[in-house]
């Protein structure tokens, strides 16, 4: 069978996108689907909320698509202007491109997008993979954030070199693994059965990418001057939190950090510090 860029199969690919889209008629408030082009591939992006609002986008993480934020948008939607965007390459309906992290693509992405939507400046809220996308625009492109929310963000500290063992490890061990790797991205929260099933179908199809996330510097965080929110889990298997929140405060000047005990990298009911802090 014909294998595609970032899927094992067409098949596979087939069975992603399908289950996804099972999970975007859960998205009850009313809302649009955008097929944008782009210089670097077709975005697919869902717009819901009054077109008056501010305008806020959310980025998720790698192998993920903008269904993780059904419950954060249906919510966000009420008072202000919502656009979840697929990132090219990743497990959405967007192109399956994979630019490089370095020289500005990913900035470049975004803003090509706002400026096709006719967005001013924005607000992003953005979890993991999407917080480096967030930070590194906001560090090319200051004029056009109003705020950020970073949510188990990357690209502030380098990802922990025992999970990188432990996903060679479980890769190779199955169901076994599967759920070893899941206890450890989940950790003490009760998975939903849908996001169970997904997860599922990601790992038996789907290609991540291999490459190393950048790192920013001091100098470059200091350039960030939008009121930011950082929300991390203590026991994020992939990023150190304290770590993460301590380099922050140390360069930003208007950041707020909040880490949470005994909760990983997957961070759920967090609607409430996200629309107090966009409030304020």
């Amino acid at each position: 069978m014909a294998k595609t860029l970032i899927y094992k199969s067409d098949e596979g690919k087939k069975q992603v996108l399908s289950y996804y889209e099972t999970l975007l008629e859960q998205w009850h408030q009313p809302f649009r689907q955008i097929n944008l082009e782009t210089k670097f591939g077709a975005t697919f992006i869902i717009e819901s909320g009054k077109k008056e609002s501010p305008a806020v986008l959310f980025l998720h993480g790698s192998g993920s698509n903008s269904a993780m934020w059904l419950a954060d948008a249906m919510i966000l939607s009420e008072t202000y202007h919502v656009f979840a965007i697929d990132i090219i390459g990743e497990c959405g309906k967007s192109s399956e491109n994979r630019p490089e992290f370095k020289n500005g693509n990913y900035s470049g992405w975004i803003y090509e997008i706002i400026e096709k939507l006719a967005l001013n400046r924005i607000s992003i809220i953005a979890c993991s993979l999407g917080g480096w996308i967030a930070l590194d625009f906001s560090i090319k492109h200051p004029e056009r954030i109003e705020k950020l929310v970073l949510m188990a963000t990357a690209g502030i500290t380098q990802v922990k070199l025992k999970t990188i063992f432990w996903i060679i490890i479980t890769s190779m061990m199955g169901t076994w693994g599967f759920n070893r790797l899941n206890r450890m991205v989940y950790g003490n929260l009760t998975i939903d059965n849908k996001a169970m099933e997904f997860a599922s179908l990601v790992k038996e199809n789907y290609k991540p990418r291999t490459d190393v996330l950048p790192v920013l510097t001091n100098e470059s965080l200091r350039q960030i001057k939008a009121p930011t929110l950082f929300i991390g889990g203590e026991n994020d298997c992939f990023y150190d939190s304290r770590k993460t929140a301590s380099r922050l405060k140390e360069n930003m000047d208007n950041v707020i950090c909040l880490v949470l005990k005994d909760t990983g990298h997957v961070l759920t009911n967090q609607t409430n510090n996200i629309l107090q802090f966009l409030n304020s």
